[in-house]
């Protein structure tokens, strides 16, 4: 097998919430024994802004999104693992998305991509499994929207999953963060430049789309973190007037917008942060928990305490409903200062974590 690939599906995709891409494709990346069953293997699906390109390797040595983690003799441990990462379906990052072309005609699919949400990714994580001739993993893991995707793969696939790691996701998306992610969505849609989803490839958005990751890059991180990391003094020389970015906080948060802007995509943002928001384990069932309950592996659900975006409180709900229904959990709150990127920063906590979890 190799190191990277593209998997295109020339068969109709259905949605959950009804409809159908004409085809799917997936990009993905492994590391490890590329040949090992599935019982050596491990699935990691990405976050909204993260490729398949988990960690360095031979086909591509630049350092990877969760390098501290994955490779050998790492926390994630290649040498005893096979990884496998595939593109989620919507991001800019080789798979299906509104970057790809419509085969019905007219060039890329851009605003008319249909909605989709973590089921969705979830079903496509199966069909590369399928693909690779993978019919059982030992493990799938994933933070973030990444979570959400784990969650849904152990909810639909019971039978091809042994154990899961999911970190800072929910089975059910909150209004409070809806509330958050609107404002963000707003910023690029009231953009002139957004000219209704219509805008040319390589323009776009870009102000609107910055001014959306500031407003998340605040969600991801915690005031604690900004109180302690910046001066709480303004630029003694000025100048002092609101479009001026007077103040440290104001010049990291415009460095980490404009260097997303220019990554990223407008209408993969807006269908990623709504398909983030449909999350729901229930759907489609009278009762949330019989949802939540197709879920019989054993499962790691990691929360932190300072997670503005999706707070520690929803992951300890989905334990509790999990364990009070006899399924194995193991349950347990990060404190960082990180808040919602804590799985980005904080290494050497969930490294050991992870590891004994996937040795159980």
């Amino acid at each position: 097998m190799p190191e990277t690939g593209h998997i295109r599906v020339d068969e109709e995709f259905p949605l959950a919430l009804g409809g159908s891409l004409p085809e799917v494709g997936i990009t993905f990346e492994q590391w490890g024994d590329v040949d090992a069953p599935g019982d050596r293997t491990i699935v990691i699906m990405p976050a909204l802004s993260a490729s398949a390109h988990v960690s360095s390797g031979v086909a591509d040595p630049t350092p990877g999104w969760w390098e501290a983690m994955v490779g050998p003799g790492r926390w994630i441990d290649t040498d005893q693992w096979r990884v496998v990462a595939g593109a989620i379906l919507g991001a800019p990052f080789g798979s299906s998305s509104p970057l790809s072309e419509n085969v019905h005609g007219g060039g890329q699919w851009g605003r008319d991509f249909p909605q989709i949400t973590p089921a969705d990714q979830a079903r496509c994580h199966a069909l590369m499994l399928d693909h690779l001739g993978i019919e059982r993993v030992h493990a799938a893991i994933g933070a973030s929207l990444g979570g959400m995707q784990v969650l849904q793969f152990a909810a639909m696939y019971p039978e091809r999953v042994s154990r899961i790691v999911s970190i800072s996701a929910t089975g059910k998306t909150t209004p409070g963060t809806v509330a958050l992610r609107r404002v963000g969505r707003n910023a690029i849609m009231n953009d002139p430049d957004f000219a209704d989803g219509r805008y040319a490839g390589g323009k776009g958005p870009l102000r609107g789309l910055a001014v959306a990751r500031e407003l998340g890059t605040i969600c991801y991180r915690s005031r604690d973190e900004f109180n302690q990391r910046f001066s709480w003094d303004p630029d003694p020389e000025g100048p002092f007037t609101p479009h001026k970015l007077t103040y440290e906080v104001e010049r990291y948060l415009a460095h980490q917008g404009e260097r997303f802007a220019n990554m990223f995509d407008a209408n993969c943002y807006l269908l990623l942060s709504r398909c983030m928001d449909l999350m729901d384990l229930g759907a489609g069932f009278d009762l949330y928990a019989d949802g939540v309950l197709r879920i019989r592996c054993p499962s790691m659900i990691i929360g932190v305490d300072r997670d503005m975006l999706i707070p520690a409180s929803e992951q300890q709900h989905l334990a509790h409903l999990l364990q009070s229904h006899g399924r194995e959990v193991h349950f347990e709150i990060l404190p960082s200062l990180f808040g919602h990127d804590a799985f980005l920063k904080e290494h050497e906590w969930f490294g050991p974590r992870v590891r004994d979890w996937l040795q159980a």
